[in-house]
C-alpha cells in the first residue's frame, strides 16, 4: 500500500511515498514542524487528509475513535 504526502514550502510541491499510514502521518508531522504548508496525506484508496483531518485518519488507522471524540461523548451522555 502507498500512501502519498503532498505539502507546499517555500520551493513548490512537495511529493512523498510513504508503505504505512503510521509512516505517512509521521513525515507529514515534520513537514508541518518544518514549515511546510497545505500538508495532506493520500491514501491507497484515493481518500484525501488534510493536516486538520489527521486525527480522523489515525481513528480509521486504529478502528478506536479518537480521544477527542471519546471525550465529547462522554459530555453528551
Amino acid at each position: 500500500m502507498v500512501f502519498l504526502i503532498t505539502a507546499l514550502d517555500t520551493s513548490g510541491v512537495v511529493t512523498l511515498r510513504r508503505e504505512s499510514v503510521l509512516a505517512a502521518m509521521k513525515k507529514a508531522d515534520e513537514l508541518i514542524s518544518d514549515g511546510c504548508w497545505d500538508v495532506e496525506i493520500v491514501t491507497p484508496d484515493g481518500a484525501t487528509y488534510n493536516s486538520g483531518e489527521f486525527d480522523q485518519l489515525r481513528e480509521r488507522a486504529s478502528g478506536r475513535p479518537a480521544l477527542s471524540s471519546a471525550v465529547d461523548a462522554q459530555h453528551l451522555s
